[in-house]
This record gives structure tokens, sequence and C-alpha cells, in this order.
């Protein structure tokens, strides 16, 4: 769990500079160009999820399970050459599709800029890999420094563009142009991995196997998580999607905590589930709940009560409608302490999650339908959060009868209820305080930093029994 903390800092940075830019196209813009912007972007995150198919997570996994040096170092490039092979057929395909695309969500620059979108399609899918690949070999602090350092410039010279050119189509220019640069960087970096002579042709059968099952699963899953910016998209215009887009905005560090994780706990599981010790897997995946919740819960709830200050006063009064939005799907992250389908995927339950993940899309599909065709936008977060915590709900009995115990045997329930009251508690006491004096963005940040160092000292006292930097960094 060591390199929690690294992904942490990497994922962090990442995403504070995103916001960053992310506040000045929202400000600088109007909701149907931004919301236009935005869907092109979509395109790219779909199209990148989508054909990186499961092989980065694959090569975490396969590297647990592999005992010997030299099995382990053979996987990197023949993992890479598939992972460039489906990005080719990725790029082909949008480039085919790209017209019609344009035309069904009424977006004019996804044909226009289809080269840019390519270019972003593959450079951004494989920056995923690369980050897997830095993990099992040891190089997280490179990577971490190297795509840190080329995000900032490429943030800083974004910005100066909207605040000075006024011009979108620059912005997505320039974001390309440094994807491929860092893609260039990455690759020479990690060179000595790739210039390895492979013994064995390709994707073993076993190898190809899971890449599948994981793809599947990735495939139904990003479905999934996007099917109501897709309904919003087709049912509704740019602007609605914009409205969406600020409601479903992320607090940095929340997904950072799961997502670091995630990474990091998987190499674990395998190898440990390779061993046959399954309380060995119980034992890390508590322990990650735990640490999931003392970070995350926080956060959560802090946002929950202090959403009409968080989106009006980063967004402006114009985003008043994604207020509602934010919240309903602020509450959704209360679930997310317990990572399901990374941990699924390493213990051997590729089907059931596959099957769950499949159904829970229908249903996601069916619900926004109607209730986008009745509420708007909020009706698309309703029905997103009710389905995220529902799709949890069934998986945890395959989870249980596979680990041989009890959803408590793993989840800790007790942890989790008194850091959600003491959160609850605390950030009421300071909203109450400042009530007296009217909130900018400097003061939010300075009570936002106030309540989680607050709630990190109560938290270690009451279930750590000491306070102190040693104890952090072991919660960390």
């Amino acid at each position: 769990m060591k390199n929690t903390k690294y992904l942490m800092l990497q994922d962090a940075l990442k995403k504070v500079l995103t916001i960053v830019l992310f506040i000045f196209l929202v400000r600088n813009f109007s909701e149907e160009e931004f919301g236009t912007y935005q869907q092109v972007l979509l395109v790219v995150s779909l199209a990148s999820i989508l054909f990186s198919a499961g092989v980065p997570v694959s090569l975490t996994y396969f590297y647990g399970q592999y005992a010997k040096y030299s099995q382990r170092q053979q996987i990197f490039k023949r993992f890479f050459i598939f992972q460039l092979l489906l990005l080719c057929l990725g790029a082909i395909l949008l480039a085919l599709f790209a017209k019609p695309l344009a035309e069904l969500i009424n977006n004019p620059l996804i044909e226009k800029f289809i080269v840019i979108i390519l270019v972003l399609f593959v450079t951004t899918a494989t920056f995923e890999y690369f980050k897997n690949l830095s993990v099992i070999t040891g190089g997280l602090k490179g990577y971490l420094y190297l795509t840190t350092s080329i995000q900032l410039i490429t943030v800083l010279i974004n910005i100066f563009i909207v605040i000075f050119l006024d011009n979108l189509a620059y912005v997505l220019f320039f974001s390309a142009f440094s994807n491929l640069l860092l893609f260039l960087f990455l690759l020479y970096v990690n060179k000595n991995s790739f210039l390895l002579r492979v013994n064995k042709g390709f994707i073993s059968s076993v190898e190809l196997k899971y890449i599948i099952a994981m793809g599947s699963v990735s495939l139904v899953a990003v479905l999934n998580g996007y099917i109501d910016q897709l309904m919003v998209s087709f049912l509704m215009d740019a602007s609605s999607f914009a409205t969406l887009k600020v409601g479903a905005f992320q607090i940095p560090f929340i997904s950072i905590i799961t997502g670091s994780l995630l990474t990091a706990m998987i190499p674990v599981i395998s190898k440990l589930i390779r061993s046959n010790d399954t309380n060995g897997v119980i034992a890390v995946w508590k322990e990650s709940i735990e640490k999931a919740t003392v970070l995350l819960v926080p956060i959560v709830i802090f946002c929950l009560i202090y959403s009409n200050e968080i989106i009006l006063t980063l967004f402006g009064e114009k985003y008043e409608d994604s207020v509602i939005v934010f919240q309903v799907y602020m509450f959704q992250w209360l679930r997310a302490v317990v990572i399901f389908g990374g941990v699924m995927g390493a213990i051997g339950l590729e089907k059931a999650l596959f099957k769950n993940t499949l159904v829970t899309t229908i249903l996601n599909v069916i619900l926004n339908y109607f209730l986008i065709s009745k509420y708007g936008v909020i009706g698309a977060a309703f029905a997103t959060t009710f389905l995220n915590f529902f799709g949890a709900y069934l998986l945890i009995k395959p989870i249980n009868k596979r680990l041989k115990v009890k959803f408590s045997s793993y989840f800790p329930t007790k942890i989790y209820i008194t850091s959600t009251l003491l959160s609850v508690g605390l950030a009421f006491i300071l909203k109450s305080y400042n009530l007296l004096f009217e909130v900018n963005i400097f003061s939010l940040g300075i009570i936002a930093i106030v309540f989680y160092v607050l709630m990190i000292i109560i938290q270690m006292k009451v279930f750590y029994k000491n306070v102190s930097l040693v104890q952090l960094k072991e919660m960390i």
C-alpha cells in the first residue's frame, strides 16, 4: 500500500489543475459553448476508457501472478503492443463515425476537430497504462514529476488562451499537442521496458481471456458511468449538458482516494488470491475501506452541506440550477468507500461483475430516459445515484460467497457511522459561524481546510487513540 500516497499526490495535482481550467472555461464561455466543448471531451473520455479494454488493469494483475522476474518483464512490451492495436481500431471507428455522431448530438465540433479528437483519444488512453507500469516498476515518482510538470504548463497556457484569445478551438489544439508530447516522453522514459526481446509471441490465451473479461466489464461499466451524460446529450441541448457537467463537478481528492487505493490494492490482492490467502485478502480490503472512510466521508459531507456555496462561488449565479444536481451526485460518493469492481476482478468474480454491470446499465438507460424526459437534468442525477447504490447492493452476495464471510467482516460499520456523524456535526457548527460573513472563494477554501484538518485530527484520536504525523502517514 506504500504506492498509495504517490498515486494520491499525482491524482490530486492533476485534479486541481484540471479544475482550475474547468472553472476558467465555465466563467468565460456561455453555457452552450461550454456544453459543446464538454461533449467533445465526453467522446474522448468514452473512447479512451472503452479501447483501453482492461489492458492496464490486466498488466498489474498478471505482474502479481507471475513469480519469475523474467516473466514479469516480458509482459510490458506484449501488453503495450496489444494496447496500441486496440487504440488503432478505436481511432479508425471514431474517424468513420464522426459525422453521424456529430449529427446525433447536434455538435459540429466532433466532425470539425476529428483529428484533434483522435490525438487526444489515443494519448489519453495510454496514460493509464503508463501509470500502472510505473507502479509495478518502481518509477512512480518519475511519472509524477513528468506528468504534473507538463500538465501544469498546459493548464497555464490554456488559461492564457481562454483569457486573451477567447477561443475553445485553440484550447483543444494545445491540449492535444501537450498530450502527444507527454506520450513521447513517457515512451522514452520507459524505453527499457519496451526494447526487451519478447520470447512469447503475443498475448497468451490465459491473458487474453482475462483481458476480454475485464474489457467487457469495462465496456459496460463505461456506458453505465456515462449514461446520464449520453442521455442528456441525446435528449436535451448543449446548455442542459453544461448544467449537468457543473452539477457533476467532482471536488479534488474524492475519486483520487478510491482510484489510488484500487491501483495499489490489485497487485496485492491478486498475489494473495494466488496463494489462497483469503484472510489476507479480507484484511487488505478492510484496511482500504477503513482508510477510504476516514479520508473520504468528511469531504463528501462537507460538500453536501456547503453545496450552494461551492457551486455559486466557483461557477457563478448562472449555474444555480446545478446546485441540487451537485448534491444528488455527491451523495453517491458515500458508497464509494467500498471498491467493488477491481477487487472482484482480482478474486475471480469477473463474470458476476459483468452480469451485474450489464443489468445495472440496462436499468440505467431505462430509468434515465423516463426521469430525464419528465424532470430534465435532475432526473439524470437521481437515476444515476440510485442505481449506483442498487448495483453495489447486488454485488455483496457473490463477494460474500467467494470469500466465505459476511459483509460486516470487511466493512468497518462503526468507523463509517461515527465518521459520518462527526462530519455532519462539525460541518453544521462551522456553517453556523460563517453565516455571520459573506462567503467567497478564499473564505470557502479556509473553511474547507479547517474542517478537514479538524476531522482528520478528531478521527485519529477517536479511531486510533493517537494524533501524530506517524499515525497520519500510516493512515495515508
